[in-house]
């Protein structure tokens, strides 16, 4: 009986159902078992499995590749908490199996997708999963690893041409800059899929409830709330990479400790996937006089060769730790990695153009600009020392130039 009346709830309205079924996602409604209520049209659709022979099954009976207990985990947490849970097409990559061929050069034979859990009715412990297809993201994605590529193939034809010249040198310098902007796109993509995710959430959440008229004003403000936030923290976002890539020559005065900040900032995404523990140790009011974005720039490429180190070794504790040593004319920053460490053999190669230890995935001009940036531009020195199965990169700049 109680399961007629949740279904009757649900559906007491044709017009209702006529609505949420042609929303432009896919939208099942579980109970805390699993149990199918309803199954919207796009499944339908797309799974080719009609709602009239999902109702009262299991999810995991129409398919078996979901790991139940991780389901089980997310539903409950969702209603015990109040609030949405999450899959996301980068670490899931799908929930449901959806073949896909309407996209061309698609890698992917599964649609890519955005998993929320959200839970619409407490009392009878009823969340819903809304899919959002996430293919044409993950595609792009696969196609600019594709041109970064052939970037790595122009540079290693540029790296054939024998005499260097001046042009040659400002020619590494772009090189440089557009393999950096490119990294940083990445980053920036990282940064902005989960709240894009939230948003979307919050605002088909809005849809649904509104549509069986269970939307209050208390879930409004709150939901206005969470986008304001989270438009603001987009914005922020943009606000720092935008600093980052500006041309400018200024010298400043700029906290070391903030710095550090906010190249882990940049990098905090790829750091967590790779479950590698970061510690700063310096004073939080000791500070320099030099140019801000040349040495942000610096600072992020090492940290970034130390994260790529560790995707190719296997070490229980992977940890990269920065600690600055204060004197009277100058400050070393000592940035050290248990990452494995560098060959005898290429490690006084590592400053040279084009020379990547990273096989085809490399550019080899992220330490070169690091070695051109910090002795000819902020007048200090760079030492890499390989030992104890681990990588120390030693940064010598002066206070003030």
């Amino acid at each position: 009986m109680a399961q007629n009346k949740i279904k009757y709830d649900l559906r007491r309205t044709s017009l209702e159902s006529r609505i949420v079924s042609a929303i432009n996602n896919g939208i099942v409604v579980l109970d805390s078992d699993l149990k199918i209520y309803h199954y919207n049209k796009w499944l339908e659709i797309h799974t080719h499995i009609k709602e009239k022979d999902a109702l009262g099954k299991k999810l995991t009976e129409l398919f078996h590749q979901i790991k139940e207990k991780t389901l089980l985990r997310k539903v409950k947490t969702a209603l015990r908490m109040n609030t949405p849970t999450f899959y996301t097409a980068t670490t899931s990559q799908y929930l449901i199996p959806i073949k896909i061929n309407q996209i061309k050069n698609t890698y992917f034979e599964y649609m890519q997708q955005d998993v929320s859990i959200i839970p619409i009715d407490i009392n009878n412990e009823l969340v819903a999963l809304i899919l959002t297809d996430q293919t044409n993201m993950a595609n792009t994605n696969a196609l600019l690893n594709i041109h970064a590529k052939k970037i790595h193939e122009l540079n290693e034809q540029l790296l054939r041409e024998k005499e260097l010249t001046e042009i040659q040198h400002k020619q590494l310098l772009a090189n440089s800059r557009s393999a950096a902007m490119g990294e940083m796109l990445s980053m920036i993509a990282h940064q902005w899929r989960q709240p894009l995710s939230l948003i979307t959430t919050i605002l088909t959440n809005i849809k649904i409830k509104r549509e069986l008229n269970k939307l209050d004003e208390k879930t409004m403000n709150s939901s206005f709330e969470k986008i304001a936030y989270t438009v603001k923290y987009l914005s922020e976002t943009i606000d720092d990479f935008k600093d980052y890539f500006k041309p400018n020559k200024i010298k400043s005065s700029i906290y070391l400790a903030e710095l550090f900040n906010k190249s882990i900032f940049f990098l905090k995404d790829e750091m967590n996937q790779l479950n590698i523990d970061y510690s700063l140790n310096i004073d939080s009011n000791l500070s320099i006089y030099t140019y801000k974005n040349e040495l942000l720039q610096s600072v992020i490429n090492i940290i970034k060769n130390s994260i790529d180190a560790f995707e190719n070794i296997s070490v229980k504790e992977k940890k990269i730790t920065v600690n600055i040593k204060e004197f009277k004319n100058n400050i070393i920053i000592y940035i050290e990695d248990n990452a494995g460490g560098i060959k005898k053999e290429i490690i006084d190669k590592i400053f040279e153009p084009y020379f990547s230890t990273k096989n085809k995935n490399g550019t080899g001009l992220g330490l070169y600009m690091c070695n051109v940036i910090i002795t000819q531009h902020l007048h200090g020195k760079i030492t890499i020392i390989s030992r104890n199965n681990g990588t120390k990169v030693a940064i010598k700049l002066p206070k003030k130039i």
